[in-house]
């Protein structure tokens, strides 16, 4: 869809995934973030894993260059994206899952995603643990890592660890002292990383290896 080369609902490669279904004859209006982003980042990082032509003509980053597609619209912020899929019949958009709340709220519908294992899975409490699970063990001790494309029968496929950049020296011990202690809440168990705050943004809890890591990482800030 975002490369072009599939243009109505009723292609015959969709058809192929949607046995049974009567899919409509109509152009897919496709609508991707004006600026730049994360979401963008790892939207265009799955496409790039799983089509060696957009990996090859497109790559992924916070912005790329967008293949020209018919009908195509740029939107600005989740915001935007989700007025932008809520007025326009027949599009299709990626959106961060915080806003998954108003996109309920508005009616608006989820795909299947296939995963690195060939199945098509949603978004959930379980597929997205299944892809940490997956790949929380191969997280290096600075934490730099991919998390897009887990392998697993059930992970999903668009899953990340959220991070803070933060100068590991300060301008003085108070400053390193509050850093630290901000940010220590903010992985704590009964501070920022349970799920009385995680599940007004629809995120699950820093798992407790990758935790002990980041620890590691905000003890070195002096």
């Amino acid at each position: 869809m975002y490369d072009g080369r599939v243009h109505y609902w009723d292609d015959a490669a969709l058809q192929h995934l949607n046995p049974g279904v009567a899919l409509p004859h109509h152009l897919i209006v496709t609508v991707h973030r004006t600026d730049g982003s994360g979401d963008t980042f790892m939207f265009s990082q799955f496409l790039s894993f799983t089509n060696k032509t957009w990996e090859q003509k497109v790559g992924y980053g916070t912005s790329v260059n967008w293949p020209a597609v018919q009908g195509a619209i740029g939107a600005n912020g989740n915001p935007g994206m989700v007025s932008a899929v809520k007025s326009t019949p027949y599009s299709v958009a990626y959106i961060g899952v915080s806003f998954q709340g108003q996109t309920d709220k508005d009616g608006l519908g989820e795909a299947m995603l296939q995963n690195r294992a060939g199945n098509f899975v949603m978004i959930n409490e379980t597929t997205v643990p299944a892809a940490a699970a997956a790949m929380v063990p191969k997280t290096p001790r600075d934490e730099r890592i991919s998390m897009i494309y887990a392998p697993g029968a059930e992970s999903y496929p668009i899953i990340n660890y959220e991070y803070v950049m933060v100068k590991s020296k300060q301008p003085n011990a108070e400053t390193a002292a509050e850093i630290k202690k901000f940010l220590g809440w903010a992985v704590s168990t009964e501070g920022g990383n349970s799920l009385q705050f995680l599940k007004q943004v629809n995120f699950l809890p820093l798992p407790a290896s990758a935790r002990a890591l980041t620890l590691r990482q905000i003890n070195q800030i002096h």
